[in-house]
């Protein structure tokens, strides 16, 4: 019978409690697949190390599945987990290895997000018409990856009735977050939801938080909400399920993560 592993692939922060997370995660899914050995590795500032994880992993194992835990696929997913992979192969032949897709523009993440963006509302859900919804995301030097957030965004703000949404990142890439609040102003919104598309805490989070502090100190006129970071939740970890499952089954999985028509039940986009 054949040996499967799983091995989830965070980042990796600086800031223990966002490990942290990404671990209470990992511990979860793996209650959920007692059927599977399921270990986890980070990219980078956290221990174990990719290349690390995958030793540990294939020392035990006839297949490796590697999830990686990113939201879109840009140069991590493109670039660094395929080299670790053929150096894997090189080193332990007798184990096949593979590697899921990353989560992307899926519905999931679409309800996951609007929760978020509903949730900071609060009783002021109904206003969302006069709300501006500012996404925001890492940025980074894939276009295709930027352009995946840009996507997430629209599709949020079309399923919960916003004024209007707009995306912006906090590195990298352009519009940054000051400039795409400061032009959100111009409208003289009554409401700007800010809402930040990261998976864990993390010195970007805190740096987000910071800079919509000083953005709603210098707009008092203006109701500034900041919505909560994604984290752990059960859409979250069935996502991760199903992009396990969908290699597990050979399968490349829809062209339209997202599209409606998907969906078990016919509607728009529910929390």
């Amino acid at each position: 019978m054949e040996r499967t592993a799983v091995l989830v692939l965070g980042h990796g922060s600086r800031r223990p409690r966002a490990n942290q997370e990404f671990e209470l995660l990992v511990s979860r899914f793996r209650a959920r697949r007692p059927d599977l050995d399921v270990a986890h590795a980070y990219i980078e500032l956290a221990s174990p190390l990719l290349r690390h994880g995958l030793a540990q992993v294939a020392a035990r194992a006839d297949r490796v599945v590697v999830v990686p835990l990113f939201l879109f696929a840009a140069g991590h997913v493109k670039d660094d987990v395929p080299r670790a992979l053929a150096a894997a192969r090189l080193a332990f032949p007798s184990v096949r290895f593979e590697a899921a897709r990353p989560l992307g523009v899926h519905r999931a993440m679409v309800e996951l997000a609007l929760s978020r963006a509903r949730a900071a509302l609060g009783p002021d859900e109904g206003d969302a018409a006069e709300t501006v919804l500012l996404g925001v995301g890492r940025g980074a030097s894939d276009p295709d990856a930027n352009g995946d957030l840009c996507k997430l965004v629209r599709l949020v703000g079309e399923a919960g009735k916003f004024a209007a949404a707009e995306p912006s990142f906090i590195a990298i890439t352009r519009p940054f977050f000051p400039a795409a609040a400061e032009r959100a102003a111009l409208s003289r919104p009554r409401r700007v939801l800010v809402l930040p598309y990261f998976l864990f805490e993390g010195v970007l989070v805190e740096q987000l938080a910071a800079e919509v502090a000083s953005y709603s100190a210098r707009h008092p006129e203006i109701d500034v909400r900041l919505a909560k970071h994604l984290g752990v939740e059960e859409r979250l970890l069935g996502l991760v399920e199903e992009r396990l499952d969908e290699l597990l089954r050979g399968g490349g999985g829809p062209q339209c993560d997202a599209c409606p028509r998907l969906a078990r039940a016919p509607g728009p986009v529910t929390p």
